[in-house]
């Protein structure tokens, strides 16, 4: 759940696809019937998500359950102090 008050604004954006681009899985972000690439930043911030929506996070691949661990973490930190992490540079 989004708990910033002015949704998920384009930092917040960034960081969800800087975090998915750093792992080898395919992330989508699904807000209802939307569901888009989360490493492109435009696409991601295009689903206006405001304070209190959910947001889905689907990943396949390799680091498929790294990448949603490390979501789950960025979200649960509010995006504040959050280093992506990924066993591959």
């Amino acid at each position: 759940m989004v708990a910033n008050r002015e949704g998920l604004h384009l930092r917040a954006a960034t960081m969800i696809a800087d975090l998915a681009r750093r792992h080898r899985a395919e992330v989508k972000v699904v807000k209802g019937s939307d569901r888009v690439d989360a490493i492109d930043v435009l696409q991601v911030v295009s689903l206006g998500t405001l304070e209190g929506e959910k947001l889905l996070f689907e990943a396949s691949g390799e680091d498929a359950e790294a990448v949603l661990e490390a979501l789950e973490r960025l979200f649960a930190n509010q995006f504040e102090n959050e280093q992506p992490r990924s066993d591959h540079p």
